[in-house]
């Protein structure tokens, strides 16, 4: 059997051939550099070129490689290539996360979408620009099935939710070797889906079907990231179109 590696750390990616930001090549070293010269946490990593709709499916082999990688690392850290973060940011998450009470933390993190009307239309205007908005990626779910975004998150504090992104995301080796994720499907851990009529993204489906099997799911949004789109997309220009 295996030596198991407690509070190691494999690292899992997904990239498109020109989504590797330099902003996260910048952050991701760092954090490499800081791991090499104080812990030595993390071991590898798993990296997939994919985009798109083949994301799932990348993910979804990152688990697989992570569960059967021979040094068994403890922890599983998902960090997407348009990110960025402090060089902080892994030893801060593993401090917040638990294997018993905590096995899946996410750091804060923002996605960007164009502002709709009161029917659902996106509002472009004659030159076809639109207005946009921020939202934490930080969801609740409700009795009839809908689900809320939860705009108003309690500051620096650890959250516990419904569901999150893998922007920044680590998972304990127990959440993901639970035998219940093997339900004849051949995406087990993340696919897109369908959720009380509407479809919902794969990291989506994961948290939700972790909840389901008793694994709790948390935000702790002392910690920060951004998310690079031609601009960065964080917790200050959030807040900074919030109404007082």
């Amino acid at each position: 059997m295996a030596k198991e590696t407690p509070g190691k750390v494999m690292v899992g990616y997904c990239f498109g051939q020109s989504t590797i930001t330099p902003q996260w090549a910048r952050c991701y070293n760092k954090v490499l550099m800081r791991d090499a010269a104080t812990k030595r946490r993390i071991i590898g990593e798993l990296a997939h070129e994919a985009s798109g709709a083949h994301v799932p499916s990348a993910r979804s082999s990152i688990v697989a490689e992570f569960l059967s990688h021979p040094a068994q690392p403890e922890w599983l850290w998902f960090v997407d290539t348009d990110a960025t973060f402090g060089d902080d940011v892994l030893e801060r998450l593993l401090a917040t996360a638990d294997p018993k009470t905590r096995p899946i933390v996410g750091a804060l993190a923002f996605g960007v979408r164009i502002v709709k009307d009161d029917k659902g239309r996106e509002m472009f205007n004659s030159v076809g620009a639109a207005p946009m908005e921020l939202f934490p990626t930080l969801y609740l779910y409700n009795e009839d099935g809908t689900s809320n975004t939860v705009f108003g998150y309690p500051r620096d504090q650890v959250v516990q939710c419904h569901a999150t992104g893998a922007h920044c995301l680590v998972i304990h080796r127990s959440v993901v070797a639970d035998e219940r994720w093997q339900d004849g499907h051949p995406l087990p851990f993340f696919r897109t889906s369908v959720w009380n009529g509407a479809e919902v993204s794969e990291d989506r489906f994961f948290c939700m079907k972790a909840g389901s099997l008793g694994f709790p799911i948390h935000v702790d949004t002392a910690i920060k990231t951004g998310h690079v789109k031609t601009f960065v997309a964080d917790e200050d220009m959030y807040l900074s179109g919030v109404p007082s």
